[in-house]
């Protein structure tokens, strides 16, 4: 069987723009939760947010990802979905999903992140971006099974079945969660 792939990350990431690369190169359906959240409620994530607020927005997301039931897809999940553990669960149990965190760099994240108001960031009231930062890196590295890489470009045929264990030209995936060496994140043993 073939998994299905699903990509979490902070925003500016790039989850929605490597899924559409992703889904054409891997010939997968491709499934952007953010997008079905807009199209639902015909308005941007902003205006969602402002008129629900951040713990209905939570639930709708939920339940969007609930709803889901593909195979042979690549889903680009929001940065937010890491917040309800029954989202988790179903995209790992239900959709059987490889979890692959499109990681940035503090530094990166910082410099990609103009406005979070404008993008539909949830965040708690005053809370700066190191701390959004920090906090959501638990919860990604908590729920990922492989971690890439997406400060730079991202090599599309690390996401092929077992091609992501052949020997890169420079290390992509960064850390793999699926073997649980007792903690969530050691570096991938050499090849």
């Amino acid at each position: 069987m073939i998994r299905n792939i699903c990509l979490i990350g902070l925003p500016t990431a790039g989850k929605s723009t490597i899924g559409k690369q992703l889904f054409q190169h891997l010939q997968k359906g491709f499934i952007d939760t953010d997008n079905l959240i807009r199209q639902t409620y015909n308005k941007e994530l902003p205006d969602i947010i402002s008129k629900y607020g951040n713990e209905r927005f939570l639930d709708i997301e939920k339940e969007v990802i609930l709803s889901l039931n593909h195979e042979n897809v690549v889903l680009a999940t929001g940065g937010s979905a890491i917040y309800r553990p029954e989202s988790m669960n179903h995209i790992k149990q239900v959709l059987k999903c490889d979890v692959y965190h499109l990681f940035l760099s503090k530094k990166e994240f910082l410099q990609r992140m103009n406005n979070p108001k404008t993008r539909g960031v949830i965040t708690k009231n005053d809370q700066s971006m190191t701390e959004l930062y920090n906090e959501r890196m638990s919860l990604y590295d908590k729920h990922c099974d492989y971690i890439i890489n997406s400060n730079k470009d991202v090599d599309l045929d690390l996401f092929k079945p077992y091609e992501y264990w052949r020997r890169p030209t420079q290390p992509h995936i960064m850390y793999t969660n699926k073997h649980h060496y007792g903690n969530s994140s050691y570096p991938c043993p050499q090849l």
